[in-house]
């Protein structure tokens, strides 16, 4: 909670020390930087920890095969990184940085989910406080206390030397474990290659998945300006505290029990009990957000953004449907649904895209929110449908 909170003080008060153009390139630049991590992973996470959660024997061994392919896919990432980026106007400047910042984010997250899997929860998000709280508290330091003025690659190179720092804690604290099993530890190609079969239906699922929730603001900046891309993301990114919220405070502690409860008579019970709390939450989460909005704007002093208000009502009715069909998602992907969850998200992108394009050239910012609804609507009535039982 600390730390999804100190992501959202950063962004919020970025909002006010930039203009609204720096603004627009830096929710790009973190934008950028998210996907990346989707990108890099194969979205092999989903595979792996279930097969780990299901089938125990021989752990370590998978857990290293798996961390040998994230290895070569980053020699990959860096090779195309440069070759990408270095062509975009805004993201040019930042390259090194922001290949490296994907990198170390990626890692650091594929960490976490483990320690998650393991049940190992209170250091999982330990590690998470540190990295994310440790950055955006010092950058807010600089500019709040010591007055000082910073610039985008600061804040680049800031985020990027926490994700290091948190990386090397973490090697030594399971430095012992590390050493107690590296003897036994086997490089699992079959292992590999089937979770590769698997994982690249979720991959493009997610993939899918992350279209619907930025590409809007890259379509903002194109049909507009990047100063509509900086207001858009301002309202989405704190839209967006909504899905982190549930996903630390419900998903991460109720989903892997769920998975391993789906071969014995408490699934059914566990299910509604994780219905019922996407549903609390979300629901809690949707009212704190609208209520806090005024004062972040009132404290922000921007008409520019003021004006746009209405936006967070729409971004957090989407939000809201996304995460309560969560419940359908998960079911489904328990129950090994792959092509079905895939089917719905290519669906929901393809809407997602044309409906943003289309409503931001008629209706500018608050077309683009319109967008985003629509989407949320087509995304619960689709995985609703897609679980033919009652949850």
């Amino acid at each position: 909670m600390s730390a999804m909170g100190s992501k959202f003080l950063i962004f919020t008060y970025l909002s006010k020390y930039f203009d609204e153009s720096v603004y627009g390139v830096y929710s790009l630049l973190s934008t950028t930087v998210t996907i990346a991590i989707f990108v890099l992973g194969f979205d092999f996470y989903n595979y792996a920890i279930r097969d780990i959660l299901l089938k125990p024997n021989d752990r370590a061994s998978k857990v290293a095969t798996s961390f040998i392919f994230y290895g070569i896919i980053y020699v990959a990432f860096i090779i195309v990184g440069y070759l990408i980026f270095d062509q975009v106007d805004y993201l040019a400047q930042y390259t090194t940085l922001i290949i490296f910042i994907g990198i170390s984010e990626h890692l650091n997250q594929e960490i976490y989910r483990l320690l998650l899997a393991f049940k190992k929860v209170l250091v999982a998000n330990w590690f998470l406080f540190l990295r994310v709280a440790g950055w955006t508290i010092w950058v807010l330091f600089q500019i709040v206390i010591l007055k000082k003025t910073i610039s985008l690659e600061y804040i680049l190179f800031t985020w990027l030397l926490f994700n290091g720092a948190i990386l090397l804690v973490t090697l030594l604290w399971f430095n012992q474990s590390i050493r107690n099993h590296i003897a036994k530890i086997r490089f699992k190609k079959h292992w590999l290659t089937t979770g590769l079969k698997v994982s690249l239906i979720f991959y493009t699922a997610t993939l899918a998945l992350k279209v619907i929730e930025y590409s809007n603001r890259y379509i903002v900046e194109g049909v507009l300006d990047e100063a509509s891309a900086g207001i858009f993301s301002f309202y989405s990114n704190i839209s967006m505290v909504i899905g982190i919220y549930i996903s630390t405070v419900v998903v991460s502690y109720e989903l892997p029990d769920l998975i391993e409860s789906s071969t014995n008579h408490t699934f059914e019970s566990k299910l509604l009990r994780f219905k019922n709390l996407l549903i609390r939450h979300s629901a809690v989460a949707f009212l704190a957000v609208i209520i806090l909005i005024y004062p972040i704007l009132l404290w922000q002093g921007k008409d520019s953004f003021a004006q746009y208000w209405p936006l967070i009502i729409l971004l957090n009715a989407a939000t809201f449907l996304m995460n309560v069909s969560l419940i359908y998602h998960s079911y489904l992907y328990i129950k090994h649904q792959e092509k079905k969850l895939l089917q719905i998200v290519l669906i929901s992108s393809v809407i997602n895209v044309i409906s943003t394009f289309l409503f931001s050239y008629l209706f500018g910012i608050i077309g683009a929110g319109i967008a985003f609804l629509i989407t949320g609507i087509t995304i619960f009535v689709l995985r609703k449908r897609a679980v033919k039982k009652k949850i």
